[in-house]
């Protein structure tokens, strides 16, 4: 089975630049940024990821919490007063330990319910970079495909300026109708429009990229060019196997259902007596008999009955744990039928992507036709730019499809949380695009 080098999902695929622009030295862009860098950025500095953190904190703050009660407890307290009779002041002080003895073993299943929450925590820290890691490479998609689509637009404009001034001149003298004259600049007018469109567009993703990743002034993305597509497997249970390893919503579904065990077992334990061994020391209590004295014993409590009341909590329980299975069974059918759609509609794309070269490729012979035959008379300006424009119109036609398919992969590789990329997804290489 032929497998795919996923290095870099969304980095790799890619087709021929248009226009390319002139190298510039680096010195020229301060501090470059290569697309992996600005990602392990991304993921220490995002607040995402932050509040991904915060909450982790807190939940093993809460299992420390939960540690604490084997350990026992002392308190104390006082009581001051004013007060008719014989003594007209009244005070006493309460000093106590107090260390659970059994309690039905509550304690120990809490404690194990708040280690899955830890866990659970750390898989959804762990999910937050992966949603990052994927926010950031669809934003960076999306600013390589204006950028040449900015450039295209630009071809288009140059091209287009120079046929209404050539066409300008030969309606003056009367050679060509005011209709040929209109149509290009129609054309004209319809390429600056798709300039500015494209060019704002750039601007717009260009600064949540940059925003998002925290680039400094001194610093710049380094776009890479577009280059080649990667093959995929022959079968999409690779990509199933793979993220059955790596993703983390598997394990967290498994979690969650732990946790609502444990919550049951707590339940039950109320069932339990509950013993302590307390020690107290009384001090000036206003009674008629000396309890300036320490005493030691056991403590207990036992709920015997309480109309059912108990056996409803945990009846509830049992039907949430339930719940939780099912919802489970659900979220990873969903996940594994959208790894299927990723990986059917990537090879479609495929396709789609050798269609547009072929248009492409048509339309440039056609061109070139057009211009000999504008050159020997026979076709006018507005035809010969008619051909030019759907030249560029298959152009733009092929980098859309790129960029879906780079999408497309980085929505795959996602799914399978870019794990095994190095192992598990190694195979050819596929074709240079035109």
């Amino acid at each position: 089975m032929a497998v795919v080098l996923f290095v870099g999902l969304v980095g790799q695929l890619t087709a021929r630049t248009v226009l390319a622009a002139p190298e510039l030295p680096q010195e020229n862009f301060g501090s470059l940024l290569t697309l992996e860098q600005a990602i392990s950025r991304t993921l220490q500095e995002d607040a995402k990821v932050k509040l991904a953190i915060e909450r982790l904190e807190k939940e093993k703050a809460l299992y420390k919490g939960a540690q604490a009660e084997f350990f026992p407890k002392f308190g104390t307290e006082y009581f001051g007063a004013v007060a008719t009779g014989g003594s007209k002041t009244v005070g006493y002080v309460d000093a106590s330990l107090e260390q659970p003895i059994f309690e039905g073993w509550k304690s120990v299943f809490n404690k194990k319910k708040q280690k899955t929450r830890v866990e659970s925590e750390t898989l959804r820290f762990e999910e937050a970079k992966l949603d990052l890691n994927l926010y950031v490479r669809i934003l960076y998609a999306q600013v390589l495909e204006e950028k040449e689509l900015t450039r295209i637009a630009q071809g288009e404009v140059k091209e287009l300026s120079g046929a209404f001034e050539r066409t300008s001149a030969l309606f003056q003298k009367e050679v060509v109708p005011r209709s040929e004259l209109m149509r290009v600049e129609t054309l004209l007018q319809k390429s600056k429009t798709g300039l500015v469109k494209h060019k704002e567009s750039y601007d717009y993703y260009l600064g949540i990229l940059m925003e998002t990743v925290a680039m400094g002034a001194q610093e710049s993305l380094e776009l890479e060019p577009l280059g080649k597509i990667p093959e995929l497997s022959e079968d999409a249970s690779t990509y199933l196997e793979i993220s059955r390893k790596h993703d983390p919503l598997y394990k967290i579904t498994g979690l969650q259902i732990q946790e609502k065990e444990f919550e049951k077992k707590m339940l039950r334990a109320e069932r339990w007596p509950t013993l302590n061994l307390s020690a107290k020391w009384d001090l000036n209590r206003d009674i008629y008999v000396n309890t300036d004295r320490v005493m030691a014993g056991v403590s207990g409590k036992w709920n015997i009955w309480d109309f059912g009341r108990l056996g409803a909590q945990i009846h509830a329980k049992e039907h949430e744990i339930e719940e939780k299975k099912w919802e489970g069974v659900i979220e990873v059918r969903d996940h594994e039928n959208e790894i299927r759609r990723d990986f059917h509609e990537i090879r479609a794309t495929r396709e789609k992507i050798r269609l547009a070269e072929a248009l492409m490729r048509e339309r440039e012979e056609l061109y070139k036709n057009e211009k000999v035959k504008s050159v020997a008379g026979e076709r006018g300006a507005s035809e010969l730019m008619d051909s030019f424009v759907a030249l560029e119109e298959a152009r733009t036609q092929n980098l859309e499809s790129i960029t879906e398919c780079r999408i497309l992969f980085a929505k795959l590789g996602r799914k399978i949380a870019f794990g095994g990329m190095e192992t598990g997804l190694q195979g050819t290489v596929g074709e240079e695009t035109e």
